[in-house]
């Protein structure tokens, strides 16, 4: 179809076209409730720097296994599995979350440390922050 061709098409036509082209692509973005619920907590925790510090390897093992949902929901769109890991997801970044506060022992930096001491871990949090954001 050319161009000059398009345009002698009725405008309930083109319409009709534009509307059923849409449908089309959104259709092709389908989401997995439960993967974009792991992924946001994943995602919360990844941010807090707390975290980051003392509970790197569980953090990255829920990053490896949310990896494996994407993965598996592009290609297979397998609800059930996918499912499945999403859970996984979340009680991996739930145990980071938890390492980290048991081995920070479940102190409140700002109000554990002297000035100077607190003043450098304040420093910390803002350089980790940032090359992790």
């Amino acid at each position: 179809m050319t161009v000059n061709a398009i345009c002698l098409v009725p405008p309930q036509t083109r319409l009709a076209l534009l509307l059923l082209a849409a449908l089309a692509i959104s259709c092709g973005t389908v989401r997995n409730p439960a993967l974009e619920y792991a992924r946001d907590q994943y995602q919360k925790a990844r941010q807090d720097p707390m975290v980051v510090r003392h509970a790197a390897t569980a953090l990255d093992r829920a990053g490896q296994v949310l990896e494996d949902a994407d993965r598996l929901w592009m290609d297979e769109k397998d609800v059930i599995e996918v499912e499945h890991l999403a859970y996984i997801v979340e009680k991996r970044t739930e145990i980071a979350r938890v390492t980290a506060q048991r081995r920070f022992g479940g102190r409140d930096p700002a109000k554990s440390f002297t000035a100077p001491r607190k003043e450098r871990y304040q420093n910390q949090i803002e350089i980790e922050t940032t090359l992790f954001n």
